[in-house]
C-alpha cells in the first residue's frame, strides 16, 4: 500500500490506462474526470511556471485504485506568493477517482488526504471546488472533524432526466406551457428550421462555425445592447488551442443546433457526452435572428425531444449556476460545495493573514476618517 505523486507530463501520460480504467469503474465520474479532458487541459494551460502537477496515485497490491487529479497553482501576491492545491482543469464537477469494488471508498480517500498532509510544505492552501453533495469525497470531508468546518455551499447544478417521464408528450404536458409551444411553431413557420445533431468527429468545420457565431453574438451584445462585459471564449488563444485539440475526432463532443432553410446556424448548444448525460458548456446564436424571442427555448425543446427518441443520451445537465430559467426546465438539481483550508504551519499563510489584517485595519481607518 503506497501513494505516488505525479509531477511531470511523462508520468501523467504513463498512467492513462489506469486512469481510464478507474474512471469507468467509478460511478461518481463525469466527463470532467476523464483522462482526455484533464490531459488536453494540462497540455494547454499547464505550461507556465505558475502551475505544477500534483497527481496523487494510490496503490493496493501493486494496482492503482485511486487518483486525486490535482495541481499546485502559484498566485503572486507581490509581497508573498501563495501556493494553492486545487483540481486540474476547469468545469462544473470535480472529484477524486476511486475504485471501491474491493476497498472502502472512505479508506482510499483517507490515504489520499494523508499524502496531501504529508506534503504540506508544498502548499499554503487547499481549494477543492464543485464537490457534489452525493459523492463519496464530499461525504468524507463533511464527516471529518477538522475538514468539515472548512466546507461551504458553492452553487447548484440543474438537470433534466428523461427517465422520469413516460414520453416526450408527458414531459411537454407537465413542463412546457402554451407560450413556449407557440414560440416553437412561429420559429418553424418563419425560418423553416431543421434540428440537427453533429459529433465533433463527424465535422471538420463545426468549430469554425460556432466560433464565428459566438464572436458575432459578442459583437452584437457590445454594440447594440451595450453589454460590454460579455466576452467570447473563442477569442482566447489558449482556449482555442485546448478546444481544437479536444474536438479532434472526439465522439463525446456533440453540437445541437437549429439550421435555417439557407443552411445557416440559427443557434447552437455544445455538450460533452458521458454515460448518457449531456453536459452543456457553451451556447451561441446568430444576431441575424435576435428579433426572435425564445430561440434558446426552442432549441431546448428539440434537444429534450431527442432524449426520448433514444438518439444519444437520457439526461441534459445545465451545469453550475443558480438561474431561474434552469429551474423552470429541470426536474432535478444538486448542490455543490467548496472545501477551502489554509495550511496553518506555512510561513506564507501567516504572512498573508498578517497582510489581510493590515489591509482591514487601513480600510477601517479610512472609513472612520471619511465618517468624521
Amino acid at each position: 500500500m503506497n501513494t505516488k505523486i505525479i509531477t511531470d507530463v511523462d508520468g501523467f501520460l504513463a498512467i492513462r490506462e489506469d486512469w481510464e480504467r478507474l474512471t469507468e469503474q467509478d460511478p461518481d465520474a463525469t466527463y470532467y474526470s476523464t483522462f482526455e479532458f484533464n490531459y488536453f487541459w494540462w497540455q494547454t494551460f499547464g505550461s507556465g511556471c505558475d502551475k505544477q502537477l500534483f497527481i496523487l496515485c494510490h496503490y493496493r497490491d501493486n494496482m492503482m485504485v485511486a487518483i486525486a487529479p490535482l495541481m499546485i497553482r502559484c498566485i503572486d501576491k507581490k509581497i508573498v506568493k501563495c501556493r494553492v492545491l486545487s483540481f486540474l482543469g476547469k468545469g462544473d464537477y470535480f472529484n477524486f477517482i476511486i475504485d471501491s469494488s474491493k476497498f472502502k471508498a472512505s479508506a482510499l480517500i483517507r490515504e489520499l488526504f494523508h499524502a496531501i498532509e504529508e506534503n504540506s510544505e508544498k502548499w499554503d492552501k487547499i481549494e477543492l471546488t464543485h464537490l457534489q453533495m452525493n459523492t463519496q469525497l464530499l461525504q468524507y470531508i463533511m464527516r471529518h472533524d477538522r475538514y468539515s468546518k472548512h466546507t461551504q455551499y458553492l452553487t447548484t447544478c440543474n438537470r433534466i432526466n428523461s427517465g422520469d417521464f413516460e414520453s416526450y408528450e408527458q414531459f411537454e404536458k407537465e413542463m412546457i406551457n402554451t407560450k413556449l409551444r407557440r414560440k416553437r411553431v412561429k420559429l418553424r413557420q418563419d425560418t423553416g428550421y431543421r434540428f440537427k445533431i453533429v459529433r465533433a468527429s463527424e465535422s471538420d468545420d463545426i468549430y469554425e462555425q460556432i466560433a464565428n457565431i459566438h464572436q458575432l453574438e459578442k459583437k452584437y451584445l457590445h454594440e447594440v445592447k451595450g453589454r460590454t462585459e460579455r466576452g467570447s471564449l473563442f477569442e482566447d488563444k489558449a482556449n482555442e488551442t485546448f478546444l481544437r485539440e479536444l474536438f479532434k475526432g472526439n465522439d463525446r463532443i456533440l453540437f445541437f443546433y437549429l439550421e435555417s432553410e439557407d443552411s445557416e446556424i440559427i443557434m447552437y448548444k455544445c455538450c460533452y457526452l458521458y454515460r448518457d448525460v449531456l453536459y452543456g458548456w457553451n451556447t451561441g446564436y446568430s444576431p441575424k435572428y435576435s428579433n426572435y424571442h425564445g430561440i434558446s427555448d426552442v432549441l431546448l425543446m428539440e434537444m429534450i425531444e431527442s432524449l426520448f427518441s433514444g438518439s444519444c443520451a437520457k439526461q441534459i445537465d445545465f451545469g453550475a449556476g443558480t438561474y431561474p430559467w434552469k429551474f423552470r426546465w429541470a426536474n432535478h438539481f444538486s448542490v455543490s460545495y467548496s472545501f477551502v483550508m489554509w495550511n496553518e504551519c506555512s510561513q506564507q499563510t501567516k504572512l498573508l493573514r498578517l497582510l489581510n489584517q493590515s489591509r482591514e485595519i487601513i480600510r477601517a481607518v479610512k472609513e472612520l476618517k471619511n465618517a468624521l
